[in-house]
């Protein structure tokens, strides 16, 4: 009896630390469980910091080759801009001297192979400033407008509306579609007497 009693207290005994066992793994398993969870929710939030650090680094590169590239073609562009200055005063020059000559004296047989010559440099020289963006702005009967033209006087006409343009004294010149010089102009205004009778007719129209 007492063998088989001491055997029960060790079968006993045994069971009682299987089921210890069973436990201390069960809750080593919970706790492991729980540290994978949160080390892989660490991962995710550094994928995802990573993702946003690579996005912000593809669109400043990609800014980055955009002003690049516009930074060439202004240079390619406007890098001439200050050897056009120059080469359009050879223009007005030209046009001087065409206008310079009367109409008597290209009638002149003797001298009209050089005035024939001399309206040939004019239209070679304009052809060359088309070609390397240079484009004369147009002035007269146009409405004034100050980033393309310089009023340099005012002149009553009536026949037109106040600020058109009525006289070029200097042609004006842009450089593709930057301002290389304003024109210098002439602008209408009413005469005196016209805007006195307009005065007139709207101090009229207030008293009625």
């Amino acid at each position: 009896m007492e063998e088989e009693k001491k055997y029960e207290d060790q079968a006993e005994q045994q069971q009682e630390n299987v089921t210890e066992n069973q436990e201390t793994t069960e809750t080593d398993i919970d706790e492991n469980s729980d540290a994978n969870e949160d080390e892989i929710q660490k991962l995710k939030q550094e994928i995802e910091s990573l993702k946003d650090q690579r996005l912000r680094a593809v669109a400043e590169l990609e800014n980055f080759r955009k002003r690049a590239e516009k930074d060439q073609s202004d240079a390619l562009k406007y890098g001439i801009a200050n050897f056009a200055k120059e080469i359009i005063n050879i223009g007005d020059n030209i046009e001087r001297a065409k206008s310079s000559i009367s109409e008597e004296v290209r009638s002149n047989e003797s001298i009209k192979s050089v005035v024939d010559g001399l309206d040939l440099i004019a239209q070679s020289t304009m052809a060359t400033f088309e070609k390397i963006g240079i484009k004369k702005i147009e002035s007269i009967n146009q409405k004034f407008d100050h980033n393309l033209h310089q009023a340099m006087m005012e002149i009553e006409k009536n026949d037109c509306e106040p600020g058109t343009i009525v006289q070029e004294l200097i042609p004006g010149y842009t450089l593709h579609d930057r301002l290389l010089r304003p024109a210098m102009v002439g602008v209408s205004k009413k005469s005196q007497e016209n805007q006195g009778d307009k005065a007139i007719k709207e101090e009229e129209k207030s008293e009625k």
